[in-house]
């Protein structure tokens, strides 16, 4: 039979503990936040109201960012503390196995992996793009952004109308970039197509395209070209706000974003191993769970700090091996999946063999 009470008072404490963590964390976090950026907030004269709104759009990211550290100090807490108070060398000597009561911890562990995975597909990119929007406009006193169709950016400029795919500020790239150029009067003088245009020395260069011209007098020229300078008023700088940011994305809109890239050819990678990035790090606090229970249940005798300084520091040690494997992933020396599989693979595989050398 279940130990009903027993388990009722593991998971008490076991939520009641990562909530004191995860409040800790937040705080911790807002806090730092606040301090980083305090001389920008109060040169905006932003009210009581606006700082309110400020930091509430932080919560959702906190959140996302502490949720795994949180649950992997309320584990090893929990039972570490039921170890000091001889609570596990009783549940030991009356025959029942310890492992049993860990099951109220494994469901809330899985609780946790669904509200990190909705956090990371939706409500983060939400409130990421809404944080911005609140930065420029409030803070940065810009202009609100116009709204943008993400299927096609479109851009007027000066005598000038261009449909790009993509726009990246890394290196200063339109890809899929299609320009139409007028005269003073609108008369459609001539098409530019061409598979990307990168700003070189001050202009324009484009790569991979076609030029059809149209002359006053009816007639039509095309031409194709491998490369060539453009002259244009625009710079890189008037694209930037037509670019939306991969972490305002949620799972639909990147999943789409993915996919148009791929059908037009264009490289994709770094967009997909950020969908799969997401996805797979929302697995973390099961992970994390199952090495705190195999640190705090080793033994009888437990050192609190030192099981809490080992843990934190496996778990930092698994972060930088999960960016580790996706670094790689996204110079394309492993593919995108086991990129973002192998660490939890690796470090799920010693936290069970951990686990199951536990004393029961």
């Amino acid at each position: 039979m279940r130990p009903r009470i027993l388990e009722a008072y593991v998971a008490r404490e076991f939520l009641k503990l990562s909530g004191l963590s995860l409040a800790t964390f937040i705080s911790i976090f807002i806090i730092v936040d606040f301090f980083e950026k305090i001389d920008r907030l109060v040169r905006a004269q932003l009210g009581l109201g606006d700082l309110f709104h400020y930091f509430l759009l932080k919560v959702p990211f906190s959140v996302a960012e502490v949720l795994p550290p949180s649950v992997l100090l309320g584990v090893m807490l929990t039972f570490g503390l039921m170890s000091r108070g001889h609570e596990t060398l009783a549940i030991r000597t009356s025959g029942l196995d310890i492992l049993r009561l860990t099951r109220p911890v494994f469901i809330v562990a899985f609780l946790a992996v669904v509200l990190l995975l909705c956090l990371k597909l939706f409500l983060v990119p939400w409130s990421q793009g809404r944080l911005n929007l609140f930065w420029e406009t409030r803070v940065e006193k810009k202009p609100p952004p116009s709204l943008i169709n993400m299927q096609h950016f479109w851009y007027k400029g000066d005598q000038v109308i261009y449909n790009i795919l993509l726009f990246r500020k890394d290196i200063q790239t339109l890809e899929g970039v299609k320009i139409y150029l007028f005269d003073r009067k609108f008369n459609l003088v001539q098409i530019i197509a061409a598979a990307r245009a990168r700003w070189q020395g001050g202009h324009w260069r484009f790569y991979q395209g076609f030029i059809q011209t149209f002359d006053p007098g009816g007639e039509e020229f095309g031409e194709n070209f491998q490369e060539r300078d453009v002259v244009l008023t625009e710079r890189p700088e008037d694209f930037a706000g037509l670019e939306k940011k991969v972490t305002e994305m949620d799972l639909t809109e990147l999943y789409r974003f993915v996919r148009r890239l791929e059908r037009d050819g264009y490289k994709s990678t770094a967009y997909r191993l950020d969908l799969y990035r997401r996805i797979s790090l929302s697995i973390t606090p099961l992970i994390l769970v199952i090495l705190g229970l195999a640190l705090s249940l080793r033994g009888e005798r437990i050192n609190i700090p030192a099981m809490v300084a080992v843990g934190l520091g496996l778990m930092f040690g698994y972060w930088l091996f999960f960016g580790l494997c996706t670094s790689f992933g996204e110079a394309g020396r492993w593919p995108i999946f086991w990129a973002v599989t192998v660490p939890h693979l690796g470090f799920g595989g010693v936290a069970v063999g951990l686990l199951r050398q536990v004393a029961r």
